[in-house]
């Protein structure tokens, strides 16, 4: 047991409970990960990007209730969408309306308008939705392209456009076309089980080999730590993990004991005078978050993810920061594409980005990737 000062984290217990999932882990990880893997290296690419089979579409007829459908456009590109789906009674949908932003923007073949694209949710809660099919006119992105093409310089010049939730989501295309219209898939990822399976025993076989290599700087950090500055060793605290759970992570301690006894809870910066001396270092190495493989092992946590944030913030969050619980639809990481590719002081707003490209993006290529390039920082922060 590691006393704490506030708890005690039951560290050889965890390790000695799951010793024997950890042994085996070894033996089949390989095997899930090629499972996992293998609809990666298969799959076509469409614009640059992995995609999945073309997916034939969806026979609903054999189902007692229709799939409900709210189409978001009402002009020409939504009313040729619904003209199909209602040519196509066998795929088993039923158009309850459209919504869009033009006022005067009459129906189609007795199909009403529902309301502008602002109150999209409540239509949807209204007439219980199943899918919504977006038609809307071209974008401005759309447009943007389709003036490069016809100019010819759409080799020549570069595009590049600041990351929003659909250019997430939409990652990894899945066309799945209505009569001959081909629609993309927009929030069709889903992590297969054997990827979850592969996951999650990449995760206990690492982290025990973490804890088992690390236990001898773990062992003098219980001593260093109370030496420089007086207070425990290891530091507990509160986080939010999947589906807004609430657990307890276990770090070494980088500031002075009771460093909010005055402040209450307050977000740290690079230049916080509450980090200790040698606490700075272990920040810069990265080495404060070893002790947080016990959460992995504990399941509260994974290797990979984004990173958990105190309830207090996460409250904050949920309210003022569109997107947000995106974050929250997977376990939390030790480290993440937001800690490999953005700096300390990164506001929440571009962090969130970060997050939603890997929740929607989620396979063990990047997970590698992503560890790889952990390495690369710890080892650039502890050469400056």
């Amino acid at each position: 047991m590691i006393c704490t000062g506030l708890m005690l984290i039951p560290l050889p217990d965890a390790l000695h409970s799951l010793a024997v999932g950890g042994a085996t882990a070894a033996a089949i990880i390989a095997v899930g990960f090629v499972l996992a893997a293998a609809r990666v290296r298969s799959a076509p690419y469409l614009n640059g990007v992995p995609a999945r089979p073309l997916a034939p579409p969806l026979d609903h007829a054999r189902h007692a209730e229709l799939t409900h459908v709210l189409i978001v456009g009402a002009g020409a590109r939504g009313r040729e969408l619904a003209e199909a789906i209602v040519q196509r009674p066998e795929l088993g949908f039923d158009i309850v309306g459209f919504v869009d932003d033009e006022p005067n923007m009459p129906g189609w073949d007795g199909i009403p308008i529902l309301g502008p694209t602002r109150e999209i949710a409540s239509v949807v809660e209204r007439y219980r939705v199943d899918e919504i099919m977006v038609a809307h006119a071209p974008s401005w992105q759309e447009t943007l392209m389709n003036q490069l093409v016809t100019a010819g310089q759409d080799e020549r010049v570069r595009v590049s456009s600041v990351l929003g939730m659909r250019d997430a989501m939409t990652a990894e295309l899945r066309l799945r076309p209505i009569a001959d219209i081909p629609l993309v898939a927009v929030n069709s990822h889903h992590p297969s089980i054997a990827f979850r399976a592969a996951k999650r025993c990449f995760d206990v076989a690492f982290s025990l080999a973490a804890l088992i290599l690390g236990a001898p700087f773990l062992a003098l950090m219980t001593v260093l730590i109370p030496v420089s500055s007086r207070g425990p060793a290891f530091f507990c605290q509160r986080r939010v993990g999947l589906r807004g759970k609430e657990f307890t992570i276990y770090k070494l301690r980088t500031m002075v004991a009771n460093a909010e006894r005055y402040t209450g809870p307050v977000l740290a910066d690079p230049y916080d005078a509450r980090v200790t001396p040698l606490g700075r270092i272990l920040r810069i190495t990265r080495l404060d978050e070893l002790p947080q493989f016990v959460n992995v092992l504990k399941g509260d946590m994974s290797v990979v993810g984004p990173r958990p944030e105190r309830p207090e913030f996460v409250d904050r969050y949920l309210r003022q920061v569109p997107g947000y619980a995106v974050r929250l639809k997977v376990k939390p990481g030790i480290t993440g594409l937001a800690q490999v590719w953005g700096d300390y002081s990164t506001d929440v707003h571009t962090k969130l980005k970060y997050d939603w490209l890997y929740v929607y993006r989620q396979s063990v290529w990047l997970d590698l990737k992503i560890l790889l390039h952990t390495v690369r920082v710890v080892l650039r922060c502890a050469g400056q």
